[in-house]
């Protein structure tokens, strides 16, 4: 399946790099041409998520009417979601989107020589025996095993060092020297080490500055969302602890991902959050204030012409289950309006409440039938 996935963005990135002649350049290029791709779905997202904020008041609305019913409180929302046309789960696609994009993106740089060079797989294949020959011959430790974990990159690595090694192959070493993988000082084809074997170069600390670079767009992207969030939806305020841990917790993810992927990956995630952080900043600014109320009302009109969506369908399945059993469970479950909490009633408000209906209910009694009224201590001994 990754296969699959990368065989476009190598051709995408093999025709760029045909153009640059510069690897750091073809995925910069890449992201915002894959971005300029998924811009209709980012834009859809985007779209959804500020409908969402404009329903916050009549969200807070049904937690405050139902506080102790986190059942009734679902089944409002759902019913909210489903009259104003909005679809909570839309934000998943996007989600799937980028996850694939990344596999195909990792496979690409992991495989420079099939996918940006264009060499057969017998000719990788002839080139990984010499290598393997040469590395045993110098004694080097596992040196299949190692040559097995990303074989084409350290084709590429041993080409540059030790041309020698692939002599009997013509042209083989000078096509992969003339390849350029550095940008700015990145060995984008290496892979960060906190132990490199020749010292702590300029190219080894490079590749150890590229994750926390990374990491720290990262943290930035998530920053700008959280304080957005805030600004546009209220309840925002009680996700603060998830929000927190996100925030932290994706920065240390990517670090230490991008002490395990090859440096182009990394280079890739680090584009791809500036990129993102500037299209959320324009897309911030473009939906809000009147325009807002208009693009929601045409998108609700859209909806609702459509009928339910599938997520709207399973959740209001899943709603009828979930009463269903409650019903076979609990006798009394048509009495569960009387439970405290539900309709924004406690138990003392509604025992005071069923106290006045039986009161007005024995006053019609006296009255239609000439009897005395009963004193309100009557009504108080009951």
């Amino acid at each position: 399946m990754f296969k699959l996935i990368a065989i476009p963005f190598g051709w995408i990135m093999y025709l760029i790099y045909q153009v640059v002649h510069s690897y750091g350049i073809s995925i910069i290029l890449f992201t915002i041409i894959v971005k300029l791709v998924t811009m209709p779905s980012t834009y859809k997202m985007q779209v959804n998520q500020a409908r969402m904020g404009l329903l916050s008041p009549k969200l807070e609305r049904i937690k405050k009417a139902f506080p102790n019913n986190a059942q009734r409180q679902q089944e409002e929302t759902t019913k909210l979601y489903s009259e104003e046309g909005v679809n909570p789960g839309s934000g998943c696609l996007g989600s799937i989107i980028t996850l694939l994009i990344v596999l195909g993106v990792y496979r690409v740089v992991m495989q420079p020589l099939t996918y940006i060079l264009r060499f057969s797989g017998d000719t990788i294949n002839n080139a990984k025996d010499l290598l393997l020959t040469w590395m045993n011959g110098a004694g080097i430790e596992n040196a299949e095993r190692t040559l097995n974990s990303r074989p084409e990159l350290m084709l590429l690595s041993y080409a540059k060092s030790n041309p020698e090694i692939f002599s009997p192959m013509e042209g083989f070493a000078e096509k992969l020297n003339a390849f350029k993988n550095t940008f700015l000082g990145f060995d984008l084809t290496g892979i960060p080490s906190l132990h490199p074997e020749n010292g702590w170069t300029l190219t080894n600390l490079m590749l150890i500055l590229l994750p926390v670079l990374a990491a720290l767009a990262n943290l930035a992207m998530t920053i700008v969302t959280q304080i957005h969030n805030k600004r546009t939806n209220p309840s925002a305020q009680q996700m603060t602890g998830a929000m927190n841990f996100l925030l932290y917790a994706s920065p240390i993810m990517t670090i230490w991902f991008g002490l395990s992927f090859p440096a182009g990956v990394t280079f890739y995630w680090l584009i791809n959050s500036v990129v993102t952080l500037v299209i959320q900043l324009l897309l911030y600014r473009w939906l809000r204030g009147e325009r807002l109320e208009r693009i929601n009302q045409k998108e609700k009109a859209k909806v609702l012409a459509k009928g339910p969506s599938w997520m709207q369908r399973m959740m209001e399945q899943s709603q009828q289950m979930q009463a269903q059993q409650a019903g076979g469970v609990r006798p009394d479950a048509n009495r569960t309006r009387y439970s405290d909490g539900d309709d924004g009633m406690t138990r003392k408000e509604r025992a005071e409440y069923e106290r006045k209906l039986i009161e007005a209910a024995r006053r019609r009694t006296a009255e239609k039938y000439g009897e005395e009224l009963p004193s309100d201590s009557d009504f108080n001994e009951d």
